[in-house]
């Protein structure tokens, strides 16, 4: 098979896996050139042979002969670099979510379509061995034939704090409704498994406790001078230099120095510092989803941000046998109804690259085959990504207006 050459704009947590991916496996992946404004994260390059630049427009306008550009930029600039990267004749691979709007995505769809080009969305978790295997039984028909699904994402109570009361997507108007921003992961993992199109959601959820009113009395807006700070959960000293959290700090920390002293340093007075109930997030800490498919089957989505860890688990129920899954844990069970439980741990030692339990890494070993005309596992095009995003959008819809029910229809 070909190598295949690789251009990554915005080269952060996300971009610089992809570009590690290739810088690993060489023979994969050629990584010809990368957008990145921060001139701390384009070091990593350094001595590669890699072509950097500031401005993705730049890069786009160079002429390069490229099999795939990777766009890993703020969800709200996705639609301006895939469209301007769309309109240049380069096939995508466009981190997720789409776009922040409906608008936005159908955009982005639109112009896909009218230049004829390839956009696979970054919906990592179908890669996964956990998922990939999941499907696998499912296809077996070791199940029978699936009735309903339930699907929980525990967010990590340092997770939601950091991201979505703190972070980048604290702000729906600023960046895109949680079910969005969060769940649109499990949204296309349910329609994956399910195999067939969702045609209805409701849902419900709200922001209930990371509000002013649920604020200690006497707290400050920033945690490093506040008088609660020492016996405060959500506390910011605490999480950002806790072994389990401390990779969050890399949203502030550019210079490699990962040391509690220099993260406090940091830290102070900033975003980071800011007390959870006085802050300015609006995106919901629980939501959940009922979806109906073609064939009157249901799923259930949960997503929490009140779990001690970070992890998905699911149940599926067939007609011959239920299935346990918890991704983290890589533990598959199956229950079949006449037959003793079988339990399978999943193995994802082959995974050195990335995160989502070896999701980056296979998707982007999968993405090589398909892009050399082999099949690759899970790999699909922005048409059924696109659904996963309506379902989202629906379930957003649904929840501002009460649990109405929302048709889905692209």
């Amino acid at each position: 098979m070909e190598t295949k050459k690789l251009a990554v704009i915005g080269f952060g947590g996300r971009g610089g896996i992809y570009g590690e991916y290739a810088l690993k496996y060489p023979e994969q992946f050629k990584l010809v050139a990368i957008a990145e404004t921060n001139p701390e994260r384009a070091k990593r390059v350094e001595g590669e042979g890699v072509d950097v630049y500031t401005d993705y427009r730049e890069l786009l306008d160079k002429g390069y002969d490229l099999d795939l550009v990777a766009i890993s930029t703020q969800d709200a600039q996705h639609k301006e670099h895939a469209i301007y990267a769309l309109e240049r004749g380069y096939d995508l691979l466009l981190e997720k979510p789409i776009a922040p709007t409906l608008e936005d995505c159908m955009a982005v769809y639109e112009c896909a379509k009218k230049n004829n080009r390839k956009v696979f969305v970054c919906h990592v978790l179908r890669y996964s061995k956990f998922y990939s295997t999941i499907k696998d039984i499912i296809d077996s028909g070791r199940l029978g034939d699936i009735v309903n699904i339930h699907a929980l994402e525990g967010v990590g109570f340092y997770h939601i704090a950091h991201s979505f009361v703190r972070g980048p997507w604290r702000n729906k108007a600023e960046s895109s409704p949680m079910i969005l921003a969060k769940c649109c992961h499990d949204m296309d993992i349910i329609r994956y498994l399910m195999g067939e199109k969702c045609v209805s959601v409701n849902s419900y959820g709200e922001r209930n406790f990371f509000r002013e009113s649920n604020a200690p009395k006497g707290a400050t807006q920033y945690c490093s001078d506040c008088p609660h700070k020492d016996s405060c959960t959500w506390n910011a000293q605490k999480l950002y230099t806790d072994p389990e959290s401390k990779w969050a700090a890399g949203y502030f920390v550019h210079d490699g120095d990962n040391s509690n002293e220099n993260i406090l340093r940091k830290l102070a007075k900033t975003q980071y510092d800011k007390c959870v109930f006085l802050n300015d997030n609006d995106v919901v800490d629980h939501q959940s989803t009922l979806m109906l498919f073609e064939n009157g089957k249901t799923a259930v989505h949960t997503m929490t941000g009140f779990s001690k860890r970070i992890y998905r688990d699911i149940k599926i129920f067939g007609t011959k046998a239920e299935l346990y899954g918890h991704m983290e844990d890589n533990y598959i069970e199956i229950r079949p109804f006449d037959g003793e439980v079988e339990a399978i741990n999943v193995d994802i030692s082959q995974a050195v690259i990335g995160g989502h339990n070896g999701s980056d890494f296979f998707m982007m070993s999968q993405l090589y085959k398909t892009l050399n005309g082999e099949e690759g596992k899970g790999v699909t095009y922005l048409d059924i990504s696109m659904e996963s995003h309506l379902m989202a959008f629906g379930a957003e819809e649904s929840r501002l207006e009460e649990g109405k029910t929302v048709k889905i229809k692209l």
